[in-house]
């Protein structure tokens, strides 16, 4: 990137280390962002031989750049953006550029769901064995920030990767990858569920002999995407069948090259769901060469991440648990499986788009539901004459609607199935004041 006119396209948190990383290569930077910042003025402060753009984009606003550097979930229709490509212009997204500087073994992982646990404990192995390892992507740090400065690169990079992200893929090459499965999620972005799905199958599309794929043997998606897979690229299937790769048997998680692994007991991550993220994460973790050992004491040791299953409190015989990280319906009907019944749901927010019908059905037999944010009404509609259903505009509110409905031996499950921005910064703040209000 040395003397090349690079334009930064988004602000956000990867926006912010696009630029650090473009600058520190020798790029002349520009930077443009549809939002009008509040810390514009500062930006402008810290990096003076920048030129900042802040707000509505001209179409012809990239026109002279060598490369875009776009930041993930900034939308390619944008009219600049599609003005720069008929103008021949080369547009990269962070995972693509970090892919071309890091020197040092790569592992991918993506998935509608369970991507940031896998991700997590991934890395929580290879320290174990005693690997400099480095863990971020779409989780934690941005990947571009996990490249020293100065000094040798740690032994291996983990990293969780969104599909904005895998959309401006084209030459990412990881050693190992996992796709752990689909389901209908950022639809409004993506366009159809389809294009969702193609972006996810980017991150095995440079891959090749000697690398190797995790796949969810159970799931629809990822059961259709050997074919597609290049040659020679290794396939690891797991699932709950004793022909996968990785599998449960006699109340044991088992791995068929190496035999038993773990007693499902020893295992502190709660749910059915979770049991298929350790098996994802066991067979990553052998594909480079991570020993036993190392694979069983986290195992043993990891108790997963917040806003993903956590248990809350037990108030009045009534067990609360925050899966606030359910922003999708398979992470919703994952959740709701992984919980014995009856359930009390807190349900909705932004449905960006997606199909819901399927709630109908998990809902049938459980003790209630209270929806919450813009798709709430919708929700309630849906769930009408399958079990009681009350709305709530707060979630205080409706935490007390589910301390009403639910009965001792109950469990009240925040999982949305939908974004939260509509009410809240985030899921984590969605999280935070629904144990709050517990």
């Amino acid at each position: 990137l040395n003397g090349k006119k690079v334009y930064i396209a988004g602000m956000g948190k990867t926006g912010h280390s696009l630029l650090r990383t473009a600058l520190r290569l020798g790029a002349h930077c520009r930077v443009a962002d549809t939002r009008l910042l509040k810390d514009a003025a500062d930006l402008r402060q810290r990096y003076p031989d920048v030129d900042f753009h802040f707000g509505d984009l001209p179409e012809d606003v990239f026109l002279g750049a060598d490369l875009i550097l776009l930041s993930p979930g900034l939308m390619p229709t944008l009219p600049a953006l599609l003005r720069a490509r008929q103008a021949g212009i080369e547009i990269m997204g962070d995972i693509e550029l970090f892919g071309r500087i890091a020197r040092t073994s790569i592992v991918a992982i993506t998935g509608s769901n369970g991507k940031s646990t896998v991700t997590t404990l991934l890395g929580e192995m290879a320290q174990a064995a005693g690997l400099r390892t480095a863990v971020g992507g779409n989780l934690g740090t941005p990947a571009l920030d996990l490249l020293p400065e100065t000094g040798p690169e740690p032994g291996l990079y983990v990293l969780e990767l969104s599909s904005f992200q895998l959309a401006a893929c084209q030459r990412f090459h990881p050693r190992a990858a996992a796709i752990l499965n689909l389901s209908p999620d950022h639809l409004d972005w993506h366009g159809d569920y389809t294009a969702y799905g193609a972006a996810k199958a980017r991150i095995f599309q440079a891959m090749g002999a000697g690398d190797t794929l995790v796949l969810n043997a159970e799931d629809t998606f990822t059961a259709t995407l050997p074919a597609q897979v290049p040659a020679g690229v290794q396939l690891q299937f797991f699932g709950r069948a004793g022909d996968r790769d990785a599998y449960t048997a006699d109340d044991q998680l088992c791995l068929r090259a190496d035999g038993p692994l773990l007693a499902l007991d020893q295992l502190l991550l709660r749910g059915g769901h979770n049991t298929e993220n350790a098996l994802a994460a066991a067979l990553l973790a052998r594909a480079v060469d991570i020993p036993l050992t190392a694979i069983r004491q986290a195992l043993r040791n990891f108790s997963g991440l917040p806003h993903r299953l956590a248990w809350i409190a037990e108030v009045n015989g009534v067990n609360y648990y925050d899966d606030s990280k359910g922003t999708n319906l398979g992470a919703t009907l994952k959740a709701m499986s992984g919980l014995p019944g009856p359930l009390v749901m807190i349900l909705g927010g932004d449905a960006k788009g997606a199909d819901l019908s399927p709630l109908r059905e998990a809902c049938l037999g459980q003790r209630g539901a209270v929806v919450i944010g813009k798709d709430g009404p919708q929700i309630a509609a849906l769930l009408a004459g399958v079990l009681p259903v009350q709305a709530a505009d707060s979630m205080p509110a409706a935490v007390q609607a589910a301390a009403e409905m639910a009965q001792s031996g109950d469990q009240v499950l925040l999982s949305p199935a939908c974004a939260s921005t509509d009410m809240f910064t985030d899921y984590q703040d969605r999280g935070r004041q629904f144990a709050a209000a517990v």
